[in-house]
């Protein structure tokens, strides 16, 4: 049984987060989605990548679909659809193991004596009482039930399907008893189900119409899915009675004659669905970027509900034309920035008079630049006389509830919320290191490939360090803004980086470092996936602001599919995204603001995934650009200081460093910016002696390191900690690492020896 399902998931929605390798609820979905699905409002706070998307949206597709079946389901009996006649059923061909063949839509047989082979039918019922049977007509063992869509073809194997076999045994999620009696070729097994009472389904059998009493009574999971026949066998052949029956019971009807009040193909096609004019579920985003990854994860989590379907529509920047014509669907989901879905309801584009949730994710910074007034238009509008919903239930979700703004949007949005405080003291995933390297404005202690190769394009608001004193405080800060990308290029190269995520200050600090990683890499931009030439090992793409939307998701989609190396952004635009498997990330500056470093460090050690997160930290202030100009920097050169009436102000890099770490409580681990080594965490280039202490330390024995991940044994970045299958890949490797070598000195001679010969002519 999945852990899901505990907390009253459907098996639809537990199938598609299973295939996302979600086995185990996070600490804020086990809190969460019990609450969500009892109906009140929630207030919930957990650290970055914690899974928060899961815990509001799993309930929400939940509610949703259930709200909307009910509706179809009653839609369905108002109009009368049991003088429309049935569907009938046959078997699926679409639903079937290739070796099982089909005959006549009720014949079925496999001469395969070594597996279990099965096939489905194609009448799903959601209700009342159905029966079918199935004569056997050869000596081969056969099961015969009932099943999901998502079940096994070997029926009562798993937890989505009931069957009861020739060998007088019944089954369901692989346990079988003992059941009725034992039956073979020549007898009728009639497969009855009763789902007359919503609480309490049952699933029964009989042999040549003696029944057998009740076998099954349906999980919790399973009442609201609906249920097909199913049979399943080894060197069988069988034929099924879907309208005659040859021993029926009393009460239940043919399947063949399923009425489309109780027939899951019927709810799809319902108009109860197809004119929705409003919306059930609204969850507002503060960009776009975390709008479209939401929009994508309902997405996903809902690709296996039917009867109805859910339909999910997206508002934000973009195609506009395309948005409206979603919303005009009539969708039951909207996930958008909340300056869109406002403009759409003030012009009447779209309904939020059926609206039931409202979700804020991100809601601290959704509820900054007095958006609150926005917000409460929409619940007002949803809760208005003439509206459907009387009462919309709201939850808030973010790495922080604790702010002001979000405090006076709980109390004006909220009834009595339960609050889901996960986040306490801010600290740094257990399964990420998150080191210092020190930026010393002198010459470069490390070595680097673009060192005297490649001068880095700085932001202008100094000259070149050769012109400036030497022991100015403008010559430090120059020589910290040309060290830092040469910086960046050595520690990709000392960790072998195939992918990390870069965090630089303003768009043109990534506009600067994309064109300098570039031309370390040969000067050829990247422009797409290609299929030969020589690869850049700096390939770049930028996720800013100033990027149009199209370019934003194309470039993060490159980043995602690993067809460049490295993706440069600003804090604003990656805010809450999810990149799977992220080994490393590079703060080309630190934050002034302490969340903001746990908002970038978070997008590391998700799904228990090791990470490393190197932040270079200047020794000295900087002078950088703050724009209070009417262009907003736009042509801007006034390099004078704010107070003196230019645009520039000196950024204090120490001071963010000990606000981080009073934030954490603890200095963070330093990196020599030398060799970059941590002793005990990393060491690049082997350079440290592997003393007991530091033995000690990389195997996590009696350390307590601030951001040291806990991960005994070899790590690997980007993998799950503690992997079975990586731990024992290492071992192997380890043994056979002194065969290899012995073979590649081996090798190397026979080809020295070639070449020699060849050059002899011989």
């Amino acid at each position: 049984m999945s852990a899901f399902e505990e907390f009253g998931v459907c098996p639809e929605i537990i199938k598609a987060v299973e295939e996302d390798d979600w086995l185990l609820p996070t600490p804020i979905q086990a809190e969460s989605i019990p609450l969500i699905l009892g109906g009140g409002d929630v207030c919930a706070a957990a650290e970055t990548g914690s899974g928060k998307t899961g815990a509001f949206g799993l309930p929400a597709l939940q509610v949703v679909h259930e709200t909307l079946r009910a509706a179809a389901q009653a839609a369905a009996t108002a109009s009368n659809h049991r003088n429309q006649g049935s569907r009938g059923c046959i078997l699926d061909d679409g639903a079937r193991d290739l070796l099982v063949c089909l005959g006549d839509g009720d014949r079925c047989s496999c001469s395969d004596p070594r597996g279990w082979r099965g096939v489905r039918g194609t009448a799903p019922v959601l209700s009342g009482k159905y029966m079918y049977e199935v004569e056997i007509l050869s000596p081969g063992l056969m099961r015969v039930g009932w099943g999901t869509r998502l079940g096994k073809f070997e029926i009562g194997k798993d937890e989505n399907s009931f069957g009861y076999g020739g060998t007088g045994k019944k089954s369901w999620n692989g346990r079988f008893e003992d059941y009725g009696v034992q039956f073979g070729a020549g007898d009728v097994v009639g497969c009855l189900l009763d789902r007359s009472n919503p609480e309490r389904g049952t699933v029964s059998f009989a042999v040549n119409g003696r029944l057998l009493g009740e076998a099954f009574v349906l999980p919790p999971a399973l009442r609201n899915s609906a249920l097909l026949p199913a049979i399943c066998g080894k060197d069988f052949d069988a034929r099924c009675h879907f309208a005659r029956l040859e021993f029926p019971v009393e009460g239940f009807a043919p399947l063949a004659a399923l009425q489309a009040c109780d027939d899951a193909r019927s709810l799809a096609d319902t108009s109860a669905c197809k004119g929705a004019t409003g919306v059930l579920c609204l969850i507002l985003e503060p960009t776009r970027d975390l709008a479209l990854q939401t929009f994508n994860c309902l997405k996903k989590f809902g690709k296996y509900l039917e009867a109805p379907a859910i339909r999910v529509a997206l508002c934000c920047g973009g195609d506009e034309k395309e948005q409206r014509e979603e919303i005009a669907k009539g969708p039951h989901i909207v996930v958008g920035t909340l300056q869109k879905v406002s403009s759409y309801i003030h012009r009447g584009l779209l309904s939020v008079k059926t609206l039931k949730f409202l979700i804020l994710d991100e809601a601290d910074e959704l509820v900054k630049f007095d958006a609150l007034s926005e917000i409460l238009k929409i619940k007002r509008a949803a809760t208005a006389a003439g509206s459907v919903s009387r009462r919309v239930q709201v939850s808030f979700f973010s790495a922080t509830l604790h702010t002001a703004e979000v405090r006076q949007a709980v109390e004006a949005l909220t009834e009595r919320p339960t609050w889901v405080d996960l986040k306490g003291k801010a600290t740094i995933p257990d399964t990420v290191h998150a080191l210092i390297c020190p930026v010393l404005p002198g010459e470069a202690p490390f070595k680097s490939a673009s060192l005297g190769r490649v001068e880095p394009k700085t932001d202008g608001v100094h000259s070149a360090s050769a012109t400036l004193p030497p022991d100015s405080q403008q010559f430090a800060s120059q020589r910290v803004k040309e060290i830092k990308p040469h910086l960046v290029v050595a520690l990709a190269d000392a960790f072998k980086m195939e992918a990390c995520l870069v965090f630089c200050r303003t768009n043109l600090d990534c506009d600067n470092l994309e064109q300098f990683l570039t031309a370390c890499g040969g000067g050829r931009r990247f422009s797409g996936k290609a299929e030969s030439g020589k690869e850049n090992p700096y390939s770049c793409v930028v996720l800013a602001g100033m990027r149009s939307q199209e370019e934003r998701n194309r470039n993060l989609a490159h980043f995602k599919a690993g067809d460049v190396r490295f993706l440069i952004c600003t804090d604003v635009a990656a805010r809450g995204i999810d990149i799977h498997e992220l080994p490393f990330l590079i703060m080309t500056t630190l934050p002034d603001d302490p969340d903001l470093f746990f908002h970038r460090v978070g997008r590391l050690g998700r799904a228990d995934r090791l990470g490393l997160a190197i932040c270079l930290a200047s020794a000295s202030p900087e002078q950088v650009w703050f724009h209070r100009c009417a262009n907003r920097g736009q042509g801007c050169r006034n390099t004078r200081l704010l107070k003196e009436g230019g645009c520039t102000i000196w950024y204090d890099e120490p001071a963010c460093l000990k606000a981080i770490e009073d934030r954490i409580g603890a200095p963070l681990p330093r990196m020599d910016p030398g060799n970059f080594c941590a002793p005990g965490i990393v060491d690049a280039f082997g350079v440290l002696a592997d003393s007991g202490d530091n033995i000690r330390k990389r195997r996590n024995v009696g350390t307590s390191d601030v951001g040291d991940a806990a991960t005994p044994g070899p790590m690997v970045y980007g993998k799950v900690r503690n992997d079975r299958n990586l731990l024992s890949t290492m071992k192997h490797l380890q043994e056979i690492a002194g065969a290899v070598g012995e073979l590649e000195n081996l090798e190397r001679e026979i080809q020295r020896q070639f070449v020699t010969l060849a050059a002899r002519g011989i």
